[in-house]
């Protein structure tokens, strides 16, 4: 004799064979769901009184609730009643499966927000490249390799002008006197000052926070500094302002990683007052020296010293790339230079409004949103498609197949391989071009869309009265 649960088990594994055999597998939720059939059945046949919590939460949070009855009257009416028949837990998901299928695919984290999240913005995911991610080089191997080969997007960008991430030293002894004479002027103790070494409880705290901090956890301190952990034995200091007291601070825990047995990373870069003695040419063109180091770091200098100084603009790329087994290399470029004309590809969160106390932006529910992302969709996998072709080629041998691309490339006609700093340039970056179109909630509209809504149930209400 065989028990329940056995029983139920052997039901579901028959069950989905005959659906895989007969082919007839997009019928079922996707992807698989826990239960089937027999199980199913007896969740469908507990018959108890409602739950208390469910029906507080009709009379308080009803605004929700009739919210997301709109959203499937507006998108997928003729999946009304099957997802509104689905388990408390189960609607938002089936909505977002329904939704994919007939529009584009929602984020994955869609399906796990809150009711009251999903209805009040439209889940969307954007991937556009940003400056801080441009000048972070926080990514894959094959991304930096790849963007070593594009123009620089930011050229007169004001942002370049101002002071880099690090724009001090802590490795230089001449930096490391000036820090102390300068921490000396503001020190309430200065003569303690010099004789400041790291104990033995600053050892332990830092090996603590290590311990703690999982590989590429990030420190930061109010001051102004942030560390990112690489791994048990190194460290990299990815931010720091220009003051004595940050100086100082990043100067001890300097001494105290020394103690601790571990290796602090720091990119230098310049101070604003520093770059005020070089032309805007020099600036712009320093801006691809951090990346030009990491790629030292992935393949070596000699194929470094290849990478052309300015790179070339996407249009080039297309043109030596596309067609040979390299086609992907021109849709990076589109993509890191904000050229694709897709807007989940061209944007990311620093291109959209905010409304203030708010820490992401708001799309609203809208056709043309709706509209605009779906027909764009087929034209963002094919790009991502590609560029993760290229990707996924690079990364199984960087230093070999670079080299084969940078040999593939130099072979070309002189004609079809001119750089940027030998074509025509392109007009200063202006931060406006790559604003977010779709459909926001700015501080400005929050107030009258409250309005608007209030407005919108008044005539509703009437509507009812006068009906009954």
């Amino acid at each position: 004799m065989w028990d329940l649960e056995t029983i139920i088990r052997e039901n579901n594994r028959v069950a989905l064979e005959a659906m895989m055999r007969d082919q007839v597998v997009e019928v079922a939720q996707s992807p698989t769901p826990k239960a089937w059939s027999l199980t199913t059945l007896a969740k469908k046949m507990q018959i108890g009184p409602p739950m208390l919590e469910e029906l507080l939460k009709c009379f308080t949070n009803i605004e929700e609730i009739q919210a997301f009855v709109k959203l499937v009257k507006d998108y997928l009416p003729e999946h009304e009643d099957e997802i509104l028949g689905e388990t408390r837990y189960s609607r938002v998901y089936r909505f977002c499966y329904l939704f994919g299928k007939r529009y584009y695919p929602l984020p994955r984290w869609a399906r796990e927000t809150s009711l009251s999240t999903f209805v009040s913005s439209m889940p969307v995911e954007l991937r556009g490249m940003s400056y801080s991610s441009y000048h972070d080089l926080d990514m894959r191997p094959a991304y930096v390799l790849l963007l070593s080969l594009v123009v620089y997007l930011y050229e007169g960008d004001e942002r370049d002008l101002e002071d880099d991430d690090v724009p001090f030293d802590p490795f230089d002894p001449m930096r490391r006197l000036n820090m102390e004479a300068e921490y000396t002027q503001i020190a309430e103790a200065p003569d303690k000052k010099s004789k400041w070494s790291p104990t033995r409880s600053d050892v332990n705290w830092v090996k603590n926070l290590m311990s703690i901090l999982e590989d590429g956890g990030r420190w930061e301190a109010p001051m102004g500094f942030t560390f990112i952990k690489i791994d048990s034995q190194n460290i990299e200091l990815r931010q720091a302002e220009n003051t004595p007291e940050v100086r100082e601070t990043v100067h001890r825990t300097l001494l105290i990683a020394e103690k601790a047995g571990l290796k602090l990373k720091v990119h230098v870069g310049k101070t604003a007052e520093e770059k005020k003695g070089k032309t805007l040419m020099e600036v712009f063109s320093g801006a691809r020296v951090p990346l030009l180091d990491a790629v030292r770091r992935i393949v070596g200098e000699d194929l470094a010293r290849r990478v052309p100084r300015a790179g070339w603009e996407p249009k080039v790329l297309h043109q030596m790339t596309d067609g040979t087994p390299y086609e992907g290399v021109g849709d990076f470029a589109d993509w890191a230079c904000q050229e694709t004309g897709c807007i989940v590809l061209d944007t990311n969160y620093g291109d959209c409004d905010y409304v203030e106390g708010g820490g992401e932006p708001i799309f609203k529910w809208t056709r043309k949103n709706v509209e605009t992302l779906t027909k764009e969709w087929p034209k963002v996998q094919e790009i991502r498609s590609k560029i993760g072709h290229m990707v996924d080629w690079l990364e199984a041998d960087p230093q070999g197949r670079f080299k084969e691309l940078l040999d593939f490339i130099d072979k070309l006609p002189p004609s079809k391989r001119r750089t940027a700093d030998t074509t025509k340039k392109r007009s200063s970056y202006d931060p406006t071009s790559s604003w977010c179109p779709l459909d926001q909630i700015n501080e400005y509209e929050e107030d009258e869309d409250g309005d608007n809504e209030q407005a919108g149930e008044d005539r509703e209400e009437a509507r009812v009265r006068i009906r009954q």
